[in-house]
């Protein structure tokens, strides 16, 4: 309960971050709660085509009448879910296989390491395409894991430098003397030490699994959602017949102002999830603070010398 407690303090703290869960919370009460409440009829309406926003139609509707407000609730699910999943599945298998790397060494070391530094160094999404090809995309499991496949190489790198590093403290060493499962030194002594930071990756690695999916719903390769966010803006951007409708052009501003709201509250949220999860960050920002009144009034005295 304690830990709880300073974590949502830091955040509040840090008000950049706090603004950012705030929005996610948001987000994430809309693809659960708000989807049982408001419900979704895609049924054509054509004589309330392009409505601006009035109390019925809150973000007005769509070139065919389909209300955009409920497409937005409804679109958040798969955007979210998309992106959360497979941001999982990537931070999942780069830890574990940067840890395996880090603490076994030898040829696992060196095979490992061969692979994710040729991942980071060629370009994923023409091989991903080549995936969905292959093993054709039915479900967004599938969708996740074809997209965390190819995108564990660089976080498992950076696991591996740290585990060395963290390997030669003596905490470490004092567990491997005692005869400790090389599991409980993983999991119990160095994941702790990585965890606030995993955190940040994961939730800054979320939006770009969303993007990369887009783009393989669009060529084909996976399940069209047609409340997803992009997909609206899609639509709306073909029925904006090049800026001259200008109710097409808001259908556009709806689903590309809710994708910024959402990639800005990742950014900031991340921005302070390393600190409150880190006590050591915590503790040294105390002491940054501490001696900041000191500074300054030994700078007043300086200056009124």
């Amino acid at each position: 309960m304690e830990a709880i407690k300073t974590f949502f303090r830091t955040m509040y703290q840090n008000k950049q971050a706090f603004v950012g869960m705030l929005i996610l919370i948001g987000f994430l009460l809309m693809a659960t709660v708000g989807r049982m409440i408001v419900p979704l009829d895609l049924s054509t309406d054509f004589p309330n085509r392009f409505q601006l926003p009035s109390l019925a139609h809150p973000f007005g509707t769509d070139h065919v009448g389909n209300d955009l407000f409920q497409q937005i609730v409804h679109g958040s699910a798969s955007v979210l879910f998309i992106g959360l999943l497979a941001s999982f599945f990537t931070v999942t298998l780069g830890f574990f296989l940067g840890a395996l790397a880090g603490f076994v060494g030898g040829a696992v070391d060196k095979i490992i390491s061969l692979v994710a530094q040729i991942l980071v160094t060629i370009p994923l999404f023409p091989i991903q395409l080549i995936i969905a090809v292959v093993f054709p995309i039915q479900s967004v499991i599938t969708l996740a894991v074809v997209l965390a496949c190819l995108t564990w190489g660089w976080l498992a790198l950076n696991v591996r430098s740290t585990i060395l590093s963290l390997k030669q403290r003596d905490f470490v060493l004092i567990c491997r003397i005692m005869g400790l499962p090389k599991t409980h030194i993983i999991f119990k002594e160095i994941f702790p030490n990585i965890t606030s930071w995993l955190a940040a990756t994961f939730v800054l690695n979320t939006h770009g699994a969303i993007g990369v999916s887009v783009a393989l719903m669009f060529l084909g390769m996976a399940p069209l959602d047609p409340v997803h966010w992009f997909v609206i803006l899609s639509n709306a951007t073909a029925q904006s017949v090049g800026g001259m409708n200008t109710a097409g052009l808001f259908n556009m501003f709806v689903p590309a102002f809710a994708f910024i709201l959402l990639q800005m509250a990742l950014v900031f949220f991340a921005n302070g999830l390393d600190e409150a999860l880190n006590p050591r960050l915590r503790a040294a920002k105390k002491v940054k603070n501490a001696r900041k009144p000191q500074a300054e009034v030994t700078g007043g005295v300086k200056n009124g010398a």
